[in-house]
Order: C-alpha cells, then structure tokens, then sequence
C-alpha cells in the first residue's frame, strides 16, 4: 500500500467535565471540530438552526465556526452530567480540512458512542502518555468519526480551489482580499465567485474573512494574554475596531468576550 498523505492535526485536545447546574445554555462558535459525549445526563443542541436531543450516552458532532446554542441536563437520579470530549483540527498535506467536503450527523447514538468512548477514555486515563501514542489515539478517532460522515451534495472538488483555500490559510495572518486571489485565479472573476460559492457557499471575500478570524481565534486561545489591538496588528487588520466588527460578526460574540472565555468550556465546564 502507497500512501501519498495521512491527515494530522494541528490541534486537539481531550478532557472532562461534571456540572449540576441543570437546564444551563451556553452560547459559542468556535475554530475547531467538537464531539462532546455526555455519558451521564444529556444534551440539546442548536447548531446554526439545526437542532437535536441527544440520548444520555449519545454525543453532539459539529465542525468548526459553527454557531451553537448547548442546553445541559443533567442526570435526574444522580443530579449530575459528566461529560467527556474532544476538540480537533484536522489537516491533509495541502493543510486542508480532510473533511471539507462531509457532511456531520449533529447527534450521534449511544451505540455509535462506544468506540470513540473507549478511545477519549484511553486518552484521559493516561495523562502522561506519550505524544506518538496520543497521535496514533487521535487518528484512530478520526477514522471513527469519518465512518459517520456523508459526502456533501454538489461539492466541486477541482484543483485549482484546493490551491487557493490552500494559499488562503497559509496566509491567513496576513491582509489578503479577494484580489490577490484574482491574480491566481486562471479564469474570470465570475467563475472564481462562482466556484467558491458552490464549494463554500460563501464568496470568495467572505471566506478569507473566515480564514483570517479563525487564525486570530486560534491565536488567543493559544495565547490569552494577548489584547484585543495586539492580536489585530499581529494579524494584519488594519484597525482593533474593523478586527472586532469581523470578528463579531464571523464569532458571534466580540473578541474582548471571546478571550474571557478562551474556550468552549463555560466556568471550566463543556
């Protein structure tokens, strides 16, 4: 067998909570896939306007820069949710999503729960563990998760786009527009709208907007210690204020309150 690439990550975390506080609704979006597993009590989601109840030892599956709105239940007999999940960006070697082109089931069965339980577990029961072995665990996760995806409908898969979303998150940190994809693009400017709209839905400015404030999230969770303007002169906004419009519109929530938080968990809870 030839492999010409296996995705990585660029980022992932594993960890778990408990909560009592019952009926509590947190509000998010987030840069990066999460699986959130309540094994005790359970969830209802509202993903961008797709809502679901998740059973007690089902899961919620969603990709990144959604915009969520998450109920908590808990257990009614224990008075507890216990929750365990994981947070993830994939990558392929062009430093692309792998699964771009998939469509995520919201709510995931109990049954289909038990194999990506088992491995969450592993991975939290060792918490020294070896950073090859937690790669190898992650893929594996990754292989579990792409069982439960589809292909999307009237995805356009042609080189050309790959090469520019490729050369978009490259320099994500920097003030690209839609004219220095012009200049790369072999074809008309309506055809690169065109395309872009039928692989993203988006335009071709909407999605380097995107791609930029994903990277300025990426960067504060990272480094939470950063303001506001200096996250925007790192990133190449030309001001905080036209940072934190796009941000806020892209996020839902400013970037002064998304540095607060500095995660999805809400008061050290998922």
């Amino acid at each position: 067998m030839i492999l010409n690439s296996i995705p990585s990550l660029r980022y992932a975390q594993a960890d778990e909570f408990a909560m009592d506080n019952d009926a509590y609704c947190h509000c998010k979006t987030i840069p990066y896939y999460i699986f959130a597993q309540a094994f005790e009590g359970h969830y209802e989601i509202d993903a961008n306007g797709e809502f679901a109840v998740c059973e007690e030892g089902g899961a919620f599956f969603v990709p990144p820069d959604t915009p969520l709105k998450i109920w908590h239940y808990v257990n009614k007999k224990s008075g507890i949710m216990r929750v365990r999940f994981v947070h993830f960006i994939p990558e392929d070697a062009q430093r692309l999503d792998p699964f771009f082109s998939c469509k995520l089931p919201l709510a995931i069965s109990r049954t289909d729960c038990r194999e990506p339980e088992k491995i969450i577990k592993r991975l939290l029961e060792n918490s020294n563990i070896d950073h090859f072995l937690a790669a190898s665990e992650f893929l594996r996760l990754l292989s579990v998760f792409r069982s439960f995806m589809v292909p999307k409908e009237k995805c356009v898969h042609s080189e050309v786009l790959i090469e520019l979303l490729s050369w978009i998150k490259q320099h994500a940190s920097g003030g690209i527009h839609t004219a220095d994809l012009e200049k790369r693009f072999p074809y008309s400017r309506s055809k690169l709208f065109a395309l872009f709209h039928a692989a993203t839905g988006m335009t071709p400015g909407d999605y380097i907007f995107k791609e930029r404030i994903r990277y300025a999230a990426e960067l504060m969770l990272k480094h939470p210690e950063l303001s506001v303007k200096e996250t925007a002169n790192i990133c190449n906004w030309k001001t905080p204020y036209h940072f934190s419009r796009i941000f806020s519109q892209v996020m839902g929530v400013s970037p002064g309150k998304y540095a607060q938080s500095s995660s999805f968990i809400p008061d050290d809870k998922q």
